[in-house]
């Protein structure tokens, strides 16, 4: 008899050893993750940022993860062609040795030339192509499936959203085609770069669509929770009012100020609409376009970009332009400055109690963690150029804070039924089985049942924080006509830059900072 209530009393420490195991391993976010990365490319370390990501990136290669991963990276690598070749040429394959080691009678050659700052510009960009083209794979790979995919997600009502699939947010698809398209025009690939920038423009129209698929799985996973489809562990209806929860005193609030809180920085661009890459479209065709056709696109595209963004002064000239190219006239002696400025917003988690409207006894209320943005306000507000007599600074051409915090608008309604239903299902199985250890194992069974449910339930009870963080906080741009002596001056807080600018008859300054104590970063290219 003893020996029994001696066993059963050791249930509750086995169980809260467990407990430990799994709490331990199921809770760091995606900002905890990518610290090192974030730290490094904040501060300008490009070389340790680089580093850090192509191991993580490449260690995440086929898991439910790598798009962000790739996204991460191909950025990074994106920013080693714009910096200093001297700070990341040792970040390159080290070349091939000219000696033959297996020949005695082989002549002693010179070590091979270090690469030239082009050879590091090309490799570096080449280099982003790959990450951004693996991150594609898998985003195409998800669109395909869910094209065929039957059925809504109420059997993720146990899955914590963290531990799905990320398949790519509206914005990250975008950027990825609009990044791929700077890449390659930096390279001289026009050819490709149009087609990107094709992608790029119909991933913003699909956006619309996928969120309207959104919204309707969002019902259907709440009406069915509300009609008891949901089901426990042991298969029992496991009934919970979505809409009830959020009219309740304590919850609806918290939500509502959670909510608000993140979308404070938030520009009416419209659903899914990137500026950024209206405004590239636009460029592009009034410099390389072909035809009547081209362009009319480049027309239209400024004209949208004007209409989104009517306080950027640049962008009404550019609009002009447009109208003179369709009369025939090209573009001369343009220099355009783009500045990449900051780093755009993380994802933290709050915890805000939900109402389990449990019967018979347990918890009125559980913890819930939902995804916060966090807006990061350390950037150079602006970039002063000059050159001959003239003087200008950068304008905004779109903040993706803006962008960003639509996005996750637009998400908030699924995140929000999801983790309700998640949560609260966890909360109800929970009991159950509290309830039934107690009365098979009396006391210390329901204790030891109590202990090992809720750590599996705070072990997974994380907010889905993946995000692209390197993105930038803001971009920017300005224009002038090209000085006769073809020198810019670039000044960002106080930090002074030349540029000598490359022959061309339209040229491309293209400007980096991350914060406001990293350096500045400084390339250029012709576009025609």
């Amino acid at each position: 008899m003893k020996s029994t209530i001696t066993s059963r009393a050791r249930l509750p420490l086995i169980a809260g050893g467990l407990a430990v195991l799994l709490f331990t391993a199921g809770c760091q976010t995606y900002q905890q993750q990518t610290t090192q990365f974030t730290s490094a490319t904040r501060s300008g370390s490009l070389a340790t940022a680089i580093t850090t990501i192509n191991k993580q990136a490449d260690s995440h290669q086929g898991s439910k993860d790598e798009i962000v991963w790739r996204l991460e990276q191909g950025l990074s690598l994106r920013t080693g062609a714009l910096a200093d070749a001297g700070e990341v040429a040792g970040l390159m394959p080290a070349p091939a040795p000219q000696n033959d080691p297996a020949s005695k009678d082989a002549p002693i050659l010179p070590p091979p030339p270090p690469p030239t700052p082009d050879e590091v510009r090309v490799y570096f960009l080449e280099q982003s192509i790959v990450a951004f083209d693996q991150a594609e794979a898998r985003v195409n790979h998800y669109e395909e499936e869910a094209k065929v995919k039957v059925g809504s997600e109420v059997g993720a009502a146990f899955t914590n959203q963290a531990n799905l699939p990320y398949r790519g947010r509206a914005y990250d698809k975008v950027m990825m085609n609009a990044y791929k398209a700077m890449d390659y025009l930096q390279l001289g690939k026009k050819d490709d770069a149009r087609v990107e920038l094709n992608r790029s423009l119909q991933r913003q129209r699909d956006a619309v669509a996928d969120n309207e698929k959104r919204i309707a799985e969002a019902q259907n996973i709440a009406a069915q929770a509300k009609a008891g489809k949901v089901k426990t562990a042991e298969g029992k209806s496991a009934a919970y009012d979505t809409n009830k929860a959020l009219n309740d005193a304590k919850t609806g609030p918290a939500l509502q100020a959670a909510l608000n809180e993140s979308l404070a920085p938030m520009k009416p661009y419209g659903d899914y609409v990137n500026p950024y890459a209206v405004f590239w479209d636009g460029l592009f065709f009034v410099n390389l376009g072909e035809n009547g056709s081209d362009w009319e696109r480049a027309r239209k595209s400024l004209e949208r970009a004007a209409q989104i963004v009517p306080e950027n002064p640049y962008l009404k000239q550019d609009l002009d332009l447009a109208t003179h190219v369709a009369e025939g006239k090209a573009p001369e002696n343009l220099t355009y400055v783009i500045f990449e400025t900051g780093t755009g917003p993380a994802r933290d988690q709050v915890q805000i109690n939900i109402p389990t409207f449990l019967i018979g006894g347990g918890p009125a209320y559980v913890g819930a963690a939902f995804p916060k943005l966090k807006f990061n306000n350390d950037y150079i507000a602006s970039l002063a150029v000059s050159g001959g007599d003239q003087t200008c600074s950068t304008s905004t051409i779109a903040s993706m804070d803006s962008i960003v915090a639509n996005d996750f608008k637009n998400e908030w309604p699924s995140v929000l039924t999801k983790t309700l239903v998640t949560t609260a299902t966890k909360a109800i199985t929970q009991a159950v089985v509290e309830k039934t250890a107690n009365n098979r194992g009396g006391m210390w069974g329901g204790l030891a049942a109590k202990v090992l449910m809720s750590a599996i339930n705070a072990s997974t009870n994380v907010a889905d924080t993946r995000t692209w963080t390197s993105l930038p906080k803001e971009f920017q741009y300005a224009r002038i006509t090209t000085p006769a002596d073809r020198k810019l001056a670039l000044n960002a807080g106080g930090v002074a830059h030349t540029v000598d600018l490359v022959p061309g008859s339209v040229n491309i300054v293209y400007v980096k900072s991350t914060s406001t104590t990293a350096p500045l970063l400084v390339s250029q290219f012709a576009l025609r």
